[in-house]
C-alpha cells in the first residue's frame, strides 16, 4: 500500500520554460541566447551547483572564464535573476495538498543548487512536506542510488510504500527509483493533469 508521495520540483512543483525562453527575457537576439545557454547550462559548473560542490559565484565566474568577455554581464544576470521566471504549478501543489488531507505523506527529492532552493523556500508546497531532500545539500545527484537510499534511510520509508512523480526525461531516475522498489513512472513535464493520471494509476483516490 502507498503511503508516501514524493515530488520531484523542477517542471513538477515549479514550472520552467526552456532555457532559451528564460534566456530570451535578457536579450533579444536570439543567436546570442543560444550562445548564453551553452555557456550556463551545458557546463560542468551547472552540474557541480547541483551537487553543492561550487558556490554560485565560483559558477559564474568560471563560466565567464570560458565564454567570450563580450557574455560575461548577460551571464551574470541571468544567473542571478533566471529563478524569477520560474512559477510555482499551483494545480499540482493542490493534487499535494489533497494527499497530505488523505493522509500521504508528502517528501521531495530534487536536483536543485541552493540558490534556487532558497528562492522558493518559502513556498506554501513545503508546508506539507514531511521530508525535503534537494542535492545541493547532500552532495548527490538524481539519478545516484544513493541519493534514494539517503531518503528512504532519513525517514524510515519502505520503498514499496512509496510513489515518485518525476519528469526526468533521460528515464535514468525512475530507473534507479523501480529498481530499488519505489513506484512511479515519468509524468509529462508541467502537467499536473498527467500528475494526476498517474496517481490514480497506482489506485490512490483523489
Amino acid at each position: 500500500m502507498i503511503k508516501n508521495i514524493i515530488f520531484d520540483l523542477m517542471n513538477v512543483i515549479i514550472k520552467k520554460d526552456s532555457n532559451i525562453k528564460i534566456i530570451m527575457h535578457f536579450t533579444n537576439d536570439v543567436h546570442k541566447a543560444e550562445d548564453i545557454q551553452k555557456y550556463i547550462y551545458k557546463t560542468e559548473e551547472w552540474k557541480l551547483l547541483d551537487l553543492g560542490n561550487i558556490s554560485h559565484e565560483q559558477a559564474i565566474k568560471q563560466m565567464q572564464g570560458k565564454a567570450p568577455k563580450e557574455y560575461s554581464e548577460l551571464i551574470e544576470e541571468v544567473m542571478n535573476n533566471r529563478c524569477q521566471y520560474y512559477t510555482v504549478n499551483e494545480e499540482t501543489v493542490n493534487i499535494a495538498r489533497i494527499l497530505k488531507e488523505k493522509g500521504y505523506h508528502i517528501y521531495v527529492l530534487s536536483n536543485m543548487s541552493e540558490v534556487a532552493y532558497t528562492y522558493f523556500k518559502d513556498i506554501d508546497f513545503f508546508k506539507l512536506c514531511d521530508g525535503i531532500m534537494i542535492s545541493a545539500y547532500e552532495h548527490l545527484v538524481k539519478p545516484d542510488e544513493k541519493i534514494f537510499m539517503t531518503l528512504l534511510d532519513r525517514y524510515h520509508l519502505k520503498s514499496e510504500e512509496c510513489l515518485f512523480i518525476d519528469d526526468d526525461d533521460t528515464g535514468k531516475s525512475l530507473e534507479t527509483a523501480n529498481r530499488l522498489g519505489i513506484l512511479g513512472r515519468r509524468v509529462k513535464p508541467n502537467d499536473s493533469q498527467d500528475v494526476l493520471t498517474s496517481i490514480k494509476e497506482y489506485k490512490i483516490e483523489i
